[in-house]
């Protein structure tokens, strides 16, 4: 049997290694604003609560409903910064209605988003209508 000895300079590289990298939700925390996927198409604006299973989160949703999510389906509430938006992104973004719906960035231009819906529908926002999905 072989035995590996860990120095504390390894560690230290070994857990600053690790930190650097991003795991698909793992930036949520309880009480990040948020949206959540309730139904199919259908995401709703909310709070995080505690962790209600492996990987996931309670989520209480501003009309009162609560649903325990998966950090696959929870979006910071966050605008993000405009480095971070680049075509094929998949986002959240608002449309007419107010709401946010899950596609994904096609082109930019002129600050302008224009965004590919899941659904079909096509539409330009803004960099503050557009929320990051992991």
């Amino acid at each position: 049997m072989k035995k590996y000895i860990l120095t504390a300079a390894a560690a230290g590289l070994l857990i600053l290694s690790l930190s650097s990298i991003s795991w698909s939700g793992s930036n949520i925390r309880p009480g990040d604003t948020v949206y959540a996927q309730w139904t199919v198409n259908g995401w709703y604006h909310g709070t995080v609560g505690d962790v209600c299973g492996a990987g996931s989160y309670m989520v209480y949703f501003d009309d009162g409903d609560t649903k325990c999510c998966n950090t696959g389906i929870i979006v910071k509430d966050v605008i993000p910064p405009k480095t971070g938006v680049l075509p094929g992104k998949a986002v959240l973004a608002e449309w007419t209605d107010g709401n946010y719906y899950p596609g994904k960035v096609s082109v930019i231009n002129n600050d302008l988003y224009s965004i590919d819906f899941d659904d079909g529908d096509k539409r330009k926002v803004t960099l503050e209508q557009i929320r990051l999905r992991d």
